[in-house]
């Protein structure tokens, strides 16, 4: 029997990348910007205001690592920064924004070819499958779709699906739920160093940090990138 049974991967930054990594601004632009909802804030810098307060509200509010859908974001700004609003129309001007976000964070995604290639090798040999934190439902799904890689994963667990982001233990345990596999038959592959090496292995995976920008040069098992993930396991 191979050592590990299953590669659990992280996506974002991992599988699959953003032309632009976006700081908060840019998160909030791609939804204000040609949303066409735009003139209900004076400005962009209004708009980001109260983007910036229902984020920080809201994780107040729940415990922690607890995750949410995007559009609730959408729709509690839109409570605080225009609470006159019939509440259809809060909904509304919540699905503009969400649909336009969802419509530029796909726009600027991408898969690197090192990825494409060794992940299209390894499914030769392993399962595999995806756990990510994320807050559009059916997002990752949708996203691994369009870039042709969905297919090589049985599964993908999700932070918004299951109520729970890494390092919540939760959402690991549902990974193995649905791998039907023990902790030390899984090694685990992400570029968050607490959510997907620390964390892992705490529970009892073995774990390789994809370390591009040499994070933590100091680490054995890592990688600089997919390319070394076949040297680690062959």
């Amino acid at each position: 029997m191979r050592k590990h049974e299953y590669i659990f991967f992280d996506c974002m930054e991992t599988l699959v990348d953003l032309h632009k990594l976006p700081m908060l601004r840019d998160y909030a632009s791609w939804a204000f910007d040609g949303s066409g909802a735009e003139e209900l804030w004076e400005s962009f810098d209004d708009f980001f205001r109260y983007y910036l307060l229902a984020k920080q509200d809201l994780s107040s509010r729940l415990p922690e690592f607890a995750d949410y859908e995007m559009r609730e974001r959408y729709l509690y700004m839109i409570k605080l920064s225009l609470p006159d609003l019939p509440y259809g129309l809060m909904e509304s001007v919540a699905g503009k924004l969400y649909d336009n976000y969802w419509r530029n964070y796909k726009a600027g995604s991408y898969v690197r070819e090192d990825v494409r290639a060794v992940v299209d090798d390894l499914s030769k040999n392993y399962k595999m499958g995806v756990v990510s934190n994320f807050m559009i439902i059916n997002g990752i799904e949708e996203l691994l779709e369009i870039h042709d890689m969905k297919k090589y994963f049985d599964f993908v667990v999700t932070s918004v699906a299951e109520g729970w982001r890494k390092p919540h233990p939760a959402i690991y345990s549902k990974a193995m739920e649905a791998a039907r596999v023990e902790p030390d038959k899984v090694l685990f592959i992400g570029d968050d160093f607490v959510n997907d090496y620390i964390t892992p292995q705490k529970i009892g995976m073995k774990a390789v940090y994809l370390d591009r920008f040499d994070r933590h040069p100091e680490l054995d098992s890592r990688v600089k990138d997919f390319h070394g993930l076949r040297k680690i396991l062959s």
